[in-house]
């Protein structure tokens, strides 16, 4: 297998295996472990060494096929240009709400969420990023649940159609309340899927993140495997800890089976940290798609 006689070759750690620094970065990144992984998996910068050049250089040539930066920084057009050289994708970044008080679920602060979603969306075009992160903000005590969903509901009508004619795509997180975000409104699958069939728009999701779910409702193959249609990004963690996969709870092998068979084709992004090391996590991430 490809991925095992990658592995097999990293005999002088990550920075002497995974640096294209001089050679032919489109052809080093086919032959990295992940070119042939049966999801597109996405991982952060910051779980690499070095300049954003050699981050996304070492990112290429472990075959992944995009990097996930929620909220990039520096030199954009630098970024979009070394990232399209790569042959590496922008997989999602942050792009309309917040968590804390306030945002969809105040109809006065709908004005701002336009137009914060108008100037990550121009981010997101000169990235190359067709992904932006929707956030609702923080439950209220002055109104109902049920009211505060239909705020979230009206904001979203009125992102939607920007969405659209700039083909890109709202991803509604949910978070968990019980360990990270305490008070965060959205929260489970099914008050998503709720949401997102008010709204009733292709370019308005769900970003299903498996860490977070876990811990707000647990069930996570059956929840994404009968919402898999609105569903437009994955984030992976591992409960208790967010770390890489295989360090707690929950199956990856399995979860990551069930995404693939359902036919899911959009992006597995890693949106956790690492225990012992960026080797050890990349070799886990490959130890759960042993399956392939």
């Amino acid at each position: 297998m490809k991925r095992r006689a990658f592995l097999a070759s990293c005999t002088a750690g990550l920075a002497g295996c995974a640096l294209a620094r001089g050679a032919d970065s489109e052809a080093a990144r086919n032959k990295g472990p992940f070119a042939d992984a049966p999801l597109k998996i996405s991982v952060p910068p910051s779980w690499f060494k070095g300049s954003i050049d050699e981050r996304l250089e070492q990112i290429a040539t472990w075959g992944f096929p995009a990097y996930e930066w929620l909220n990039p920084t520096g030199d954009l057009d630098a970024l979009r240009t070394k990232a399209d050289s790569l042959g590496l994708e922008l997989s999602c970044i942050v792009g309309a709400g917040r968590i804390g008080p306030g945002t969809m679920v105040n109809p006065d602060d709908h004005d701002d969420v336009v137009k914060q979603f108008r100037e990550r969306v121009a981010m997101a075009k000169q990235l190359g990023c067709k992904r932006l992160i929707g956030l609702t903000g923080n439950e209220r005590d002055d109104v109902s649940r049920e009211q505060q969903a239909e705020y979230v509901v009206q904001c979203l009508k009125r992102l939607a159609p920007i969405a659209e004619g700039e083909n890109v795509v709202i991803v509604m997180e949910a978070l968990n309340p019980l360990v990270d975000h305490k008070g965060f409104f959205l929260t489970r699958t099914d008050q998503t899927m709720a949401i997102l069939e008010a709204v009733d728009s292709p370019n308005v999701k769900m970003c299903f993140d498996i860490y977070h779910q876990q811990i707000t409702e647990g069930n996570v193959i059956r929840n994404f495997s009968q919402n898999i249609d609105r569903i437009g990004h994955f984030h992976v963690g591992d409960n208790p800890g967010r770390r890489e996969p295989g360090t707690g709870e929950l199956n990856y092998k399995n979860i990551f089976k069930a995404i693939n068979r359902k036919g899911y084709d959009g992006f597995v992004a890693m949106e956790c940290g690492t225990s012992r090391g960026t080797e050890a996590a990349l070799k886990a991430i490959l130890d759960c798609l042993d399956w392939a």
